[in-house]
């Protein structure tokens, strides 16, 4: 089988690297357009990704070990009281340093690595036998027919970062004049975090750093200062004819459960397994949507409660601090735990 995947993010990259290690493909192809510009922080990989890891890749999950940042314990602070409460494990890492361990291993296993703009779509999918769309909620999928939904949830948003070292998540809250602005803070290095903020107002960096108490940036690869809500995606179907979408092209999850990464891994999983064990591609792909989707609709339906209780969090911001933390943790009582990834109670 010949496939060619555009993206070369975690969803896309996997999924070359399984398709070759399993000898699905003979001949598997990655399009990334920005290789040396990856765009973003830190991600978090819940243990279930690294079990997941650990499973299908080991070599790739024993690369990925030594850059890790864990922690085991979530902080909340308001107002700079802070409340600290132990958590499952958890673990996140620079999404350029796992990008470039996935580069190298899919190097390796003999996928093909194109830095350039892939074709287009209807050339790759006359030309090869399967083409993969791992290109994120800004997909090419359009140009095939696929049916999208976008709809706008949380509260408005800017996806920074801080050069000071944080001990583990940490949920900041600050009361200023326009209402409560929310920051997810968490380590993927010694030296750096991500730090993700919320409020009703657009602020700057700089703002933000007298705010917190924390030096906060922007990221070089983009100018994600821009302010802006999250945009829920849903597809109707993820495949169509020999196309089909993985990860944020497929689906995307409100960032406030921290499952982007997981389920972008998950999704590449069970495509390659359904790929090897199907008797036609079409059955594949069924395969690969009837097991994957009812998944995602969870997460997603997870997503937007933690959405609404981020939006509402003015309410509840003068409960007592204990209070305030518990209900921010199991988003008044809906979730059995928040810790990155979230589970219904």
């Amino acid at each position: 089988m010949r496939v060619a995947i555009i993206g070369g993010g975690p969803a896309g990259l996997l999924t070359g690297l399984l398709l070759k290690q399993r000898g699905v493909a003979d001949h598997a192809v990655v399009w990334e357009r920005n290789r040396k510009g990856t765009a973003g922080f830190g991600v978090i990989l819940p243990p279930e990704v690294l079990d997941l890891l650990r499973r299908t890749v080991p070599r790739l999950a024993d690369a990925v070990s030594p850059h890790l940042a864990r922690w085991e314990k979530t902080c909340v602070s308001r107002n700079r009281e802070r409340w600290m409460t132990a958590t499952p494990p958890m673990a996140a890492i620079a999404r350029s340093t796992l990008n470039r361990l996935l580069w190298r291993e899919c190097d390796a296993q003999g996928v093909v690595l194109r830095e350039r703009e892939a074709p287009k779509l209807p050339a790759l999918a006359s030309s090869y036998d399967l083409v993969v769309c791992a290109d994120g909620a800004g997909s090419q999928a359009h140009q095939a027919g696929f049916v999208t939904t976008v709809e706008e949830i949380g509260p408005p948003y800017a996806w920074l970062g801080t050069a000071q070292s944080l001990d583990t998540l940490t949920f900041l809250a600050e009361s200023t004049v326009d209402g409560c602005y929310m920051a997810h803070a968490y380590p993927f290095s010694d030296s750096a975090g991500t730090f993700l903020v919320e409020g009703r107002r657009a602020r700057t960096p700089t703002d933000l750093t007298a705010l917190f108490g924390l030096p906060v940036r922007p990221d070089p690869a983009r100018d994600n200062s821009v302010w802006r809500r999250f945009r829920e995606r849903t597809v109707r179907s993820w495949s169509r004819g020999n196309i089909v979408l993985v990860g944020d092209s497929a689906h995307t999850v409100h960032y406030s459960i921290g499952s982007g990464t997981h389920l972008a891994f998950e999704d590449a999983v069970v495509l390659v397994e359904s790929l090897a064990a199907a008797g036609s591609l079409h059955r594949a792909l069924s395969l690969y949507e009837e097991t994957r989707r009812p998944v995602v609709e969870q997460f997603q339906g997870l997503g937007r409660i933690s959405a609404e209780w981020f939006s509402r969090v003015d309410d509840v911001f003068d409960l007592p601090l204990s209070r305030f933390a518990a209900g921010l943790l199991t988003r008044g009582g809906r979730f059995g735990r928040v810790g990155g990834t979230s589970t219904p109670p």
